[in-house]
This record gives C-alpha cells, structure tokens and sequence, in this order.
C-alpha cells in the first residue's frame, strides 16, 4: 500500500501534502540581451560599419558574462531587420526571460524594437543608452555618427514607450561600451532584481509568535505573500521540541567539541554547552525537515524554559554556516530583510537593536542578543562566549557572546507596515573601530551616521520604525532601493 500522504503538522514520514518535497533553490537568471542596428545602414558603408557595431554588441554580451557567471546571458544576435526581430522575440519566449538589458548600436526605428519587446512587457528592462567611447571626436566621419547615433533611437523609442503605456519603470543606464561604472550599475539592478525574484519563492519559518507588546513586529501572512514575496509557515513549537528530543548522543557531541575548542567560554558549565549544541541540532533537524529557508523563533519563556538554553549558538553556527537565516523573538520583518541582505552581500547581516547616541562621534551604540556571525568580530581572539544576561527562565546559565563588531561601511535597513502599507528603511553608517570589546555580555558596534545624530534619531522615531534593525557590511543601499521598487513599496533614506 503506498504512503498515506498527510500535512506537515501530523506526518511522521518526510513527504507531506502542504509541502514542497524538494527545497526551491534560487534559480540563475535568465537575462536577454537585445541589441539593434539598422539593415538600411550596411549597405551604405559596406563592410565596415556592420562590423564595428557588432564588436561593440559582443563587447556588452562579454562583459555582462563576466558580471554575472553564475546566471545565462541569452543574445540571439544582432537585430537589423524586423525579420530578426521577429525571430529574436520567439527565441527569448522559449528561453524564458527574467530581465532585458536593451542597447542599440545605431539609430534603427522602434518598430523593431516593439516587435521584439511586446512579448515581454511584464519583466524589468534595462535601455542601455552607448556609444563607442565617452569623448566627442572632433575629426569624426559619418559612419562613426553613425555608429554612435543610438541616443536618437533611444528618445525616439523611450516617447514610443510612454505614449503606449509601456515599461513604465523603464531603467535607463548612460555609459561608453567600456564604461565600468555603467556595468556596475546595471549590475546593481540585476542583482537587486535576482535578490527580489529569489524571495518569492522563500520558505520562512516561524515558531511561537511575536514577542507580547511589540506591535511594531506584528504582521498579515496574505500581505507580506503578495507584497514583498516569501511563504511564511507556521510552525508548531512541539516540532522543535520533538527535534530537541531525537538529538542524538553523536550529533551533539560534534557540536559540543567544536564549540569548546573554538571559543573562550566563560562562566558556562559542561551541562550549558550540552544543550546549546542539542538545541543547534534540533534548530537545523527542523529547518531541513520542513524545508525552510529561514526561521525566527520567539525563544523567550517557553522555548528556553523547555530546553534550558537560548538559541545563540546555534543562531551563529548557522549564520557562519551561510545556509540557513535565522533571528529571534518572532522579527519576520527583519527575517526578511537579512534573507535579502545575505543574498546582496553573500553572508548572513548581523540583528541588532538601536541603542544610545555619542554626539561627539555622531554614532550609535548597537546592541545585539548575543548571536553573529564571529567573523565580525574586530578580533576574533577576543570574542568571548559568557552566561545570557537576559534569564528567561533558563535552567543554568544560558550562552551568549560577547564582542565588538569590526570597522567599516555597512548598511542598515528593515521592514515595517504602518496606516499607509509597507516601507523600507534604507541608512549608509560606519562601524568604528573599537580596540577592546564592549564588556556588557553582548554583541555591541559602535555606528557613525552621516546625518547629524540627535536629527537622524529625531527623524526615525517620527517614521516609526521597528526597534531592531539588521546590518550588513557594505553598501547595499542602491540594490535595496531597486527592491523596494520592484516591491512597490516606499523607501526611506537617511
């Protein structure tokens, strides 16, 4: 008799009704490069001007592989009739195109481009406005004028598009074939834009529920499903608990010896350490059996007086792991927000909470639960492992870290819904170097703002955003922008 197939919330087997049996792993892009010249003007300069422009397409093509190797750049050619366009237009329907990046290498009229283009009116297109070079030549000839004469087409079918209603969000990138900063924005675009479309099909995870009284991290499943993209799974803590039991002797003394050997633990005992490591391999044993990409547990009360330990050891040795993403105390919006930020930047951001002002330094002190990703640290000899200072009801000491984040550029953001939707906080800081290590048993930095501090405070408190925020090393604020308008949701930049 085959299996009784059952929902996630009774199966014991690992294939369930409400499930996805297999993990939806982020797909590589499908990015069509459109390119045009027009028929009309080889035969005027035959043999020369049809091999020039085509040079400077292939270069485009070329230097978008090397931007982005992990994805497909997908060009049928160069379009110099509407034949080609036509057969360009099926060639991409069939490859099935995520993202256009669109440049002519002449004037050539927009009946050509529409034709290739009206197929694929529901995803992003880049018009990459070129030229061969970023000089005027003052001994130029007319087939040069030609050859950079793709501004003309560029207007002519930018006004085409507005008179139809077309790519309303247009992005418009202006550079020379070899211009690098015309390359890293485009890449910025479609980084954000892959970031985006990865998330729609992201399983997070949520066990216990919001912390009682913060209303800034409450939210509507159905809202954050159809504006910003994720599933969000309800999870039972009983599974957890289930997990914690079943870990075995093995699995946890892996952890348990790792741990030991890695970090200078303080005030701790053996029986601490223990049920931090079970709590790790029941943390991970959940997320793979019901194929989450990222969780956030409320850990506080329950959860910790259950297990007798926090979930900061096993936060951090997932984060260094890079797999999966996890916070605390039920931020689905942060949860969101880190995903992104990981995606953008390649490491799991660190999740804080705003803290006091220095206005000499016009910075912030960030403070953090007691879980990071360790490289962050500004000496990683110094990081320090110690009882959690917040008691939830623990049976023993608890574990949390304590260090001080490293310096430099990083990037501050977060999620909230208020009266008028959703919004995105988007702030560029520097973490500053501080030579010894915040000693109040947790993870700390030291946040300069360009704005001045008690303004910028004055400011985010009148937004209203959510009391934690997530920072990432870097700055991801232009890719953050394009996502909250692929999101279509407001931006807020400090």
């Amino acid at each position: 008799m085959s299996e009784m197939i059952e929902s996630f919330e009774t199966a014991k087997g690992h294939v369930f009704g409400d499930l996805l049996t297999a993990r939806v792993a982020g797909k590589p892009l499908n990015i069509g490069l459109i390119t045009l010249g027009f028929f009309e003007y080889w035969r005027m300069f035959p043999g020369t001007l049809k091999a020039s422009v085509t040079e400077d397409m292939t270069c485009i093509y070329n230097r978008l592989g090397e931007q982005f190797p992990q994805d497909r750049i997908i060009w049928p050619g160069l379009i110099d009739t509407l034949d080609a366009a036509e057969a360009a237009n099926k060639s991409l329907q069939h490859e099935h195109i995520d993202l256009i990046v669109y440049a002519a290498g002449t004037y050539c009229p927009d009946y050509m481009a529409i034709q290739v283009l009206e197929n694929f009116r529901h995803v992003p297109v880049i018009l990459f406005n070129t030229q061969h070079s970023n000089r005027i030549n003052l001994q130029t000839n007319y087939e040069n004028i030609l050859g950079n004469s793709a501004l003309i087409a560029n207007l002519q079918l930018a006004a085409t598009f507005k008179k139809m209603g077309w790519f309303r969000e247009l992005k418009v990138v202006v550079g020379s074939i070899q211009d690098d900063e015309a390359y890293r924005e485009m890449s910025s675009y479609i980084r954000a834009y892959k970031a985006y479309i990865n998330l729609q099909t992201t399983n997070i995870g949520v066990i216990g529920h919001v912390f009682r009284g913060m209303y800034d991290f409450e939210y509507d499943k159905t809202m954050i499903k159809g504006t910003l993209g994720p599933n969000i799974i309800s999870i039972q803590v009983d599974h957890l608990l289930e997990q914690f039991d079943k870990a075995t002797d093995t699995e946890i003394a892996a952890v348990f010896e790792q741990t030991k050997e890695r970090f200078h633990i303080v005030g701790l005992n053996e029986d601490d350490i223990h049920k931090s490591a079970k709590f790790y391999v029941a943390l991970k044993n959940t997320l793979e059996r019901f194929r989450l990409d990222a969780l956030t547990l409320l850990g506080q009360h329950y959860v910790e007086q259950k297990t007798g330990t926090t979930s900061y050891l096993a936060n951090t040795l997932m984060h260094e792991e890079g797999k999966y993403v996890v916070n605390t105390e039920g931020d689905v919006h942060g949860l969101i927000m880190m995903t992104l930020m990981t995606r953008l930047s390649g490491k799991v951001p660190a999740y804080a909470e705003w803290g006091e002002y220095d206005e000499e330094l016009n910075a912030l002190l960030m403070v953090h639960h007691g879980y990071a990703d360790t490289e962050y640290a500004t000496d990683r000899s110094t990081v320090k492992v110690n009882r959690s200072p917040e008691q939830w009801g623990l049976q023993g000491a608890g574990f949390g870290f304590e260090y001080t984040l490293k310096p430099g550029v990083v990037t501050i953001s977060h999620l909230i819904i208020d009266a008028d939707g959703y919004k995105m906080l988007i702030v560029k800081g520097e973490a500053l170097h501080i030579p010894e290590n915040i000693p109040c048993e947790e993870i700390t930095a030291v946040v300069q703002f360009a704005v001045p501090i008690k303004r910028f405070l004055a400011a985010l408190i009148k937004e209203g955003f959510a009391h934690h925020c997530i920072i990432a090393y870097g700055d991801l604020t232009e890719e953050l922008g394009y996502i909250a308008d692929f999101m279509k949701i407001r931006k807020v930049v400090y």
